[in-house]
């Protein structure tokens, strides 16, 4: 039995074999992992910098992935409103961890990108957070890890 047998049995009521006394158990290991993520972004913005909110880690994140990108593609990408991404934008920039550029290929417009700054920062939290992360998984076998990825993914395509 793997490791991802045992959290399995762990977290559905045994002997049911149903798939809606399953969907609840996933549900609440969702709540509870929604709960402890926000936690941690809250955390991961304060470290970036004591003014930067979720939402401004989140963007900065994006870019860092990314690469430079326009207001519209930034809200896209993040499923938010493209005020509050301009408002974010315009916090960002005034602590340094943004800026705003030219488009060459359209002089109206702009882009944004991290600056070296925000970059120095967020890889040292992206660091921590592998290090934590490979700390916890430590124990699981490999094949369990990458099970564990590929379900992931597969909740990610929903």
């Amino acid at each position: 039995m793997t490791e991802t047998d045992h959290v399995a049995d762990a977290s559905v009521p045994s002997g049911t074999g149903d798939l809606d006394d399953a969907i609840v158990s996933v549900e609440r290991e969702f709540g509870a992992l929604f709960v402890q993520l926000r936690n941690r972004m809250r955390l991961q913005a304060q470290e970036l910098h004591p003014q930067v909110q979720p939402f401004g880690y989140l963007m900065l994140s994006a870019l860092l992935r990314s690469g430079p990108m326009h207001a519209g593609a930034l809200a896209e990408a993040l499923s938010a409103d493209k005020s509050l991404v301009s408002r974010q934008a315009s916090q960002l920039e005034q602590l340094g961890l943004l800026r705003r550029e030219q488009d060459p290929a359209d002089r109206r417009a702009t882009y944004f990108t991290i600056t070296d700054e925000a970059r120095g920062r967020l890889d040292r939290i992206i660091g921590n957070n592998r290090r934590e992360l490979r700390a916890g998984l430590t124990g699981w076998n490999v094949e369990d890890v990458r099970v564990f990825a590929r379900l992931l993914h597969r909740m990610n395509e929903f």
